[in-house]
């Protein structure tokens, strides 16, 4: 197999998904599921931008995982500076994506590039073995520690994020807000997609740190798997 940088798939897995979110809120079709609570709350608090409530929100999540496994890494800590910069990241590509047009067909393009494209990253955040942005974490960490695919993970995390979003968007707002058919679709299969993306990159390539910082980094993220 080829080998692979962790440092550099870590890299373009934070490039990857910023760009892929805000895509999906170009496209109209519902954003992700993972942005579906962040942007209901965004429009219900609007002093707070989407970016940094994609942070907050996704800070929450890793408490409630701190919580469960009654564990605080430095790889978590870490998680939340990541967190903040991504929220950084989605905020400059919401700004530069005015300049897209906004016809119906490229809409359908910009649905579907998001949608690959985030489904991807999340997969090399995973292969990168670094700690990860909140919600990342929370799917990689829960996978490991209760032995099961992140596949299953990802898709009932999709799920309440959704439901959430939904209850909250007709309660506050009287109507749906970033709730689409777009995003109803990726609750169900993005999880499919990204242990694909999973899968296809395992086969082709050896996943390395090549710095003394990475391989660092790499010993913070390490986590035991819960005991049988």
């Amino acid at each position: 197999m080829k080998r692979f940088s962790k440092e550099l798939a870590f890299i373009i897995a934070m490039f990857t998904n910023s760009l892929a979110i805000s895509l999906l809120v170009k496209s109209v079709f519902g954003v992700s599921t993972l942005s579906s609570l962040p942007l209901v709350l965004s429009d219900i608090f609007d002093s707070i931008s989407f970016g940094m409530m994609n942070f907050m929100v996704q800070t929450v999540l890793l408490m409630i995982l701190m919580a469960i496994k009654r564990q605080i890494k430095a790889a978590y800590i870490f998680s939340f500076v990541i967190g903040f910069i991504f929220g950084l990241m989605v905020d400059g590509y919401d700004l530069l994506m005015v300049y897209l047009p906004d016809l119906f067909l490229l809409k359908i393009i910009y649905f579907f590039t998001g949608w690959v494209l985030i489904s991807f990253g999340a997969a090399l955040f995973i292969k990168s073995m670094m700690p990860l942005m909140p919600f990342d974490a929370f799917v990689k960490d829960m996978a490991l520690y209760f032995r099961v695919k992140v596949k299953l993970v990802k898709t009932i995390s999709d799920l309440v994020f959704v439901s959430s979003a939904v209850i909250l968007s007709l309660t506050f707002l009287g109507a749906l807000v970033g709730v689409g058919i777009g995003t109803i679709f990726m609750a169900f299969f993005t999880g499919s997609l990204t242990q694909y993306f999973l899968d296809l990159l395992s086969k082709k390539y050896d996943f390395i740190c090549l710095s003394t910082i990475g391989e660092k980094l790499n010993a913070m993220a390490k986590i035991k798997t819960k005991q049988a």
